[in-house]
């Protein structure tokens, strides 16, 4: 799709082949005024010299360059030809405030030109920008598939991405319904290349729909929200990323806490007890494997519902506290504690979902 404009807004007269550009005038003398000699142009005619207008070169100045809007006046498309950005201001002047931002990869309507500047509406933006920062006229025509953008989106269920055109070329990757995709270059015979993450192969036209769009500049309260939104996004980033990291160091930890603990399997169950060799109830089993690490925990499985935080079974990690009505184990992954169990079994390892969970916690 080309968008384009002149900075000159020209209007084709089909009597005479005149050229009238706006501002001028032509009067037209009255029937009785002109020579008898002078000849007139019959309507017939008038209607011929329209239609070989129509069918040179006019018809497409036409269409490219003098697009009738509502307002009757013409549709001019710019880009933008400058830094990372340009302000926008509010009035042909540098010192007036500033609006809106027209970015390096920016389209732009052409509103008004003055004498320097020009007013333009970029998306939501309006108001002024310097003349020297806008491609226009024929140049603009000539560079606006540099400034489309073209995407993919996949009709198919599954789509072959391959390394050539047609079904012949090598498979690299596959993409599903719906996904989008940025298109890279022209199409060849019906397939388009477009790039997969890192990937950049070619896909059947059959299986996509296509859609050109421009860049647009950003009011001034465009940019404040785009930029708070993602401050969020990155805090959000930095607090996941956060507890991947100590959950991370946990699951380390703890995973040598279940290997300390798990030295003492086969000793005995003693209620009561704290000794992890000579024998020790579930609580103290449990208090004392913890003690090695240096945590305190308190002495009976009912006050250990309060240490640490609380974390859903489905993200429990090794060494976290599995607690149940009466009685504690310590998860080891796999869907398994290691826990004092009774005088007969000891010191074993038995389903985490024996009887009912009442908490999970973790306190490393």
């Amino acid at each position: 799709m080309r968008n384009t404009h002149v900075r000159n807004k020209l209007i084709i007269s089909a009597v005479a082949g005149l050229i009238i550009v706006p501002g001028s005038a032509v009067t037209a003398k009255a029937e009785e005024e002109m020579d008898d000699k002078q000849p007139v142009v019959p309507a017939a005619e008038i209607e011929s010299v329209l239609e070989e207008c129509y069918e040179t070169e006019v018809k497409e100045n036409i269409n490219l360059y003098m697009v009738p809007t509502d307002e009757g006046e013409y549709l001019n498309i710019a880009f933008s030809d400058t830094g990372d950005f340009t302000y926008i201001r509010s009035a042909p002047d540098e010192n007036s405030d500033w609006v809106g931002k027209l970015y390096s990869d920016s389209t732009a309507e052409v509103l008004e030109y003055l004498d320097g500047w020009t007013k333009i509406r970029s998306g939501t933006a309006e108001g002024y920008v310097p003349a020297e920062t806008l491609i226009t006229g024929e140049e603009a025509r000539n560079c606006a598939q540099e400034y489309e953008n073209s995407t993919a989106t996949v009709t198919a269920y599954a789509l072959n991405v391959r390394d050539g055109q047609g079904t012949d070329a090598n498979i690299l990757t596959q993409i599903s319904q719906g996904e989008e995709y940025t298109i890279t270059g022209e199409a060849v015979e019906g397939w388009y290349p477009v790039q997969v993450g890192d990937i950049d192969g070619w896909v059947s036209g059959d299986y996509i729909e296509t859609e050109t769009s421009y860049s647009y500049g950003e009011t001034k309260e465009e940019e404040e929200q785009r930029i708070a939104e993602e401050k969020a996004i990155e805090e959000q980033k930095a607090q996941e990323q956060a507890a991947q990291e100590a959950a991370a160091q946990a699951a380390s930890t703890g995973q040598a806490v279940i290997d300390y603990a798990c030295q003492f399997i086969g000793n005995p169950y003693v209620w009561g007890g704290t000794s992890l060799t000579d024998g020790a109830d579930c609580s103290g089993f449990v208090q004392s494997v913890y003690a090695h690490f240096g945590v305190s925990l308190p002495r009976t499985s009912y006050d250990m519902r309060s240490s640490g935080y609380e974390v859903g079974y489905e993200e429990a990690l090794p060494g976290d506290l599995i607690l149940y009505d009466g009685h504690v184990g310590l998860y080891m992954g796999d869907g398994n504690i290691v826990n004092a169990m009774n005088e007969e079994q000891g010191i074993g390892i038995c389903s985490a979902t024996y009887t009912n969970i009442v908490a999970v916690r973790r306190v490393l």
